[in-house]
């Protein structure tokens, strides 16, 4: 079931909240402002709906506050150093947005527009246009993003594009999940694994260098469920650097599969992530600090929910050897995350 309201304005224009609710009760409201998803409501161990999704109440604090909650991510993800590319033997200058760097897509990127939106009986499709050189991107892309809603707890997000000229494409979802409730504080005793064996090098400004770590035998290894408030203060470079877990895990195989685990101990919520992607970005939050309330009231801090980022690996373009990112015109972009949600067994 899908229902539509009007939710508070932005200053861009108004903005749309809907609302996907299955035959089990679980509820996903998303806005159309950043194609945001701004509440995950499932069932915990004792049957009571909970939010497990850290957000606002009102449109206009999505634009106040940095931090990119539920926001997606466009039209690159992660990071590109020096805010450039090289693409068919041309150099693109980007908008720089983080010093030297650009940031999630730049000053003005998926997070920062109102979206059309379509909705049928159990998905909302959110559309918009990036117009040839914005952010200082080749081509002209069309891009749609699609929220499903199935009956076995499972949010499917599937990303589509196409470009009228050879671009790079890297989308996310900027989701911050917090399973015991979106407002009960730190996220550091929910039990998480990754199904991955390395994790890929960053320098001081959190830009890939290139090579691909093995996780064995270190505080980054979630092979086996652990917290990662076991582990976050080791005196450990990746981790001392990033000021806890902010690194791409580099998923097993390909195809969507099976990429992490996470269970909220105090509600028993669990949640499993799934992907076509070859990378997911693990992030405790580190440096969460807004400046407005946040729903219901509530107030959040650093460390008060993880992030489970599916991307392409940052910084592609700049690194032959990462999977590709280029979006040719006869090859449009596809990609899914799932992230499915269900009662840990005891």
């Amino acid at each position: 079931m899908v229902t539509i309201q009007k939710a508070a304005p932005c200053s861009k224009g108004s903005v749309a909240s809907i609302t996907l609710e299955n035959a089990n009760g679980m509820r996903v409201t998303l806005l159309s402002y950043g194609a945001t998803i701004q509440s995950i409501l499932v069932p915990d161990k004792d049957g009571r709906m909970t939010d497990v999704l850290l957000g606002y109440d009102r449109a206009a604090d999505y634009e106040v506050n940095s931090g990119y909650l539920g926001a997606c991510i466009g039209r690159n993800g992660n990071r590109i150093a020096g805010a450039a590319f090289c693409l068919n033997g041309r150099r693109y200058t980007l908008t720089a947005n983080e010093g030297k760097n650009q940031l999630h897509g730049g000053l003005c990127g998926f997070d920062k527009k109102i979206w059309s939106y379509t909705c049928r009986e159990d998905s909302v499709e959110f559309t918009t246009v990036l117009a040839d050189g914005e952010e200082g991107f080749p081509g002209r892309m069309e891009v749609a993003i699609t929220f499903m809603l199935d009956d076995e707890n499972g949010l499917h997000i599937d990303y589509r594009a196409v470009s009228d000229r050879d671009t790079v494409a890297n989308f996310t979802n900027h989701a911050y999940f917090n399973l015991n409730g979106h407002g009960s504080g730190s996220a550091l005793g929910h039990r998480i694994s990754v199904d991955a064996d390395a994790y890929l090098e960053a320098d001081e400004n959190s830009v890939p260098t290139g090579r691909k770590l093995p996780v064995k035998g270190t505080p980054m290894d979630f092979t086996e469920e652990k917290t990662p408030g076991r582990d976050i203060n080791a005196d450990y470079p990746a981790l001392v650097q990033a000021k806890g877990y902010d690194q791409c895990y580099i998923i097993r195989d390909s195809g969507l599969r099976h990429a992490a685990w996470a269970t909220g101990p105090e509600t028993g919520i669990r949640m499993e992530v799934l992907t076509t992607l070859p990378g997911m970005h693990l992030y405790t939050a580190n440096y969460l600090a807004p400046q407005t309330a946040c729903k219901d009231g509530a107030r959040y801090e650093a460390r008060d929910a993880v992030c489970f980022e599916t991307e392409d690996f940052p910084d592609a373009p700049n690194h032959p050897d990462f999977p590709d990112t280029t979006l040719l015109p006869d090859a449009p972009y596809s990609s899914t995350t799932i992230y499915r949600f269900d009662i840990a067994p005891m």
